[in-house]
């Protein structure tokens, strides 16, 4: 597939994905999984990975038995999946446009990656695209920033480590309802790193660094600004996000073909009607009237073993 067909924005940090952001979306996700979907899917069920990434999620989906196709935009994103979860199988393809035989339990897409879809109907088309891939009474489990994620924020995150450190800021244009947030890398310098010249010391104080990545990262932020090594070089990636109102995701779901569309909070409680920053998303591809979830009452809040 052309890049020009495909979501290859993640190509320039997926290294950088792979060594930190991937593992924390790996401990953000799994229980969510475990809460809201994995209990309602048959033993052994086969799940579409969509939006991949870095394959770690993918793995741990593999290690608890279920059968994973995982599908990203991005050729070095995958080229870590592929190491990360090697007994998979991935596909290099995009969201708007993929097709596959309709043959999976669930499909999964997570870490807001569809914030990256620009409009609403490249958006519809992701979901018709899903609920065409979907069994009867398949389940797509996906989250979203809504409406007020979004904001004008320099630092809201970062970390320190010997051989490299990051920032992420976001901006919000609230009259084009539109985003970016840029991810910040410092590295030493590549004249400084030439394996010919004496290795000079870039190891910060572990103590500081354990400092800044156990505490001030989740309170104050921006100060790995003051603490990053001034010698190091830093370089910039900004991407594009927009947010949705819950209500335009559950009208879009449903003109697709969904007609139970579960919402929950970050606490995977059911959601308010007034949720306007982030939430998960259960949709079901139903068979009959009766939807599968609402069928199995007893089912809902059970944990599955993984």
């Amino acid at each position: 597939m052309s890049s020009e067909n495909r979501y290859t924005d993640y190509d320039p940090w997926a290294w950088l994905y792979n060594e930190s952001e991937a593992h924390l979306a790996c401990r953000r996700f799994m229980p969510s999984l475990k809460k809201l979907l994995l209990p309602h899917l048959p033993k052994g069920a086969e799940i579409l990975d969509l939006c991949c990434g870095t394959g770690q999620l993918t793995q741990q989906l593999l290690s608890g038995g279920y059968r994973v196709i995982g599908l990203d935009g991005s050729e070095k994103m995958l080229h870590y999946a592929r190491e990360n979860a090697p007994n998979c199988q991935f596909i290099l393809g995009d969201a708007r446009s993929f097709e596959f035989p309709s043959t999976f339990d669930a499909v999964i897409c997570t870490d807001s990656a569809l914030n990256h879809i620009m409009s609403l109907e490249e958006l519809k088309s992701v979901f018709r695209n899903v609920y065409n891939v979907l069994k009867e009474d398949g389940l797509f489990f996906f989250d979203l920033g809504l409406g007020k994620r979004y904001s004008n924020i320099p630092v809201n995150d970062g970390e320190l480590k010997n051989e490299y450190a990051w920032t992420v800021g976001e901006t919000y244009n609230s009259e084009e309802k539109t985003g970016t947030f840029t991810i910040t890398i410092f590295q030493p310098s590549p004249e400084k790193t030439n394996e010919n010249l004496p290795k000079p010391s870039f190891d910060l104080p572990a103590i500081k660094r354990s400092i800044y990545n156990n505490f001030l990262r989740f309170v104050k932020p921006a100060t790995l600004l003051q603490l990053v090594d001034k010698n190091w070089h830093s370089s910039k990636i900004t991407f594009s996000v927009k947010p949705y109102s819950k209500a335009e995701v559950e009208a879009a779901l449903k003109e697709v073909g969904f007609t139970s569309v579960k919402v929950y909070n970050f606490r995977c409680k059911s959601a308010a009607s007034k949720e306007d920053k982030y939430a998960y998303f259960v949709a079901e591809k139903l068979h009959n009237e009766l939807s599968f979830l609402e069928s199995r009452p007893e089912l809902i809040g059970v944990n599955n073993k993984i």
